[in-house]
């Protein structure tokens, strides 16, 4: 007799980094055609506050190729590259190359995570002040559309990440 196949997905790579470290998560799905706004709808009719859905930018600092950090914010929010720049104490920041976001993270654009960069890579990590508001986050799971919603002192620990102001607004 053949064997069913698993209707569900098979783990990313940073569900088995939060699996190995025993890190209680849940697997989210967004959709994210359209900009975000179909992931925001159904982010809202799930009960999940919008603001506790976190992009992951990659900079580089100071024009230097080994310089690179990672900063998590809402996904509703801007990121203000000089306040950070000033909160790191860094001369300037600006976005890592897109075109080349893969050779330096090993993510494509849209499926970065402060999970593999930092464990892979050792990137470090920061984190909007703002997020201290909510228990639960979510983040990509290295896969574009693919997230999870754990712990947010899980996540900012098992990156050792830090806290710092990234926008006025």
């Amino acid at each position: 007799m053949a064997k069913k196949k698993s209707t569900k997905e098979k783990k990313t790579n940073d569900e088995r980094i939060l699996d190995q470290h025993h890190i209680e998560y849940e697997e989210v799905s967004f959709d994210w055609i359209n900009n975000g706004a179909d992931a925001l709808t159904e982010a809202k009719e799930q009960g999940v506050p919008a603001e506790s859905i976190l992009k992951t930018i990659v900079m580089q600092a100071n024009n230097d190729a080994k310089d690179y950090i990672v900063v998590c914010l809402s996904l509703i929010h801007e990121i203000d590259l000089k306040l950070v720049a000033h909160e790191l104490g860094k001369k300037q920041v600006h976005l890592a190359d897109n075109k080349n976001l893969i050779n330096i993270t090993g993510y494509v654009h849209g499926a970065n995570t402060p999970i593999g960069i930092n464990i892979r890579k050792g990137f470090p990590v920061y984190f909007d002040e703002r997020i201290k508001n909510f228990d639960d986050i979510s983040v990509s799971a290295g896969k574009v559309g693919r997230s999870v919603r754990l712990k947010r002192d899980d996540l900012v620990s098992l990156v050792s990440g830090k806290y710092i102001k990234v926008s006025e607004n």
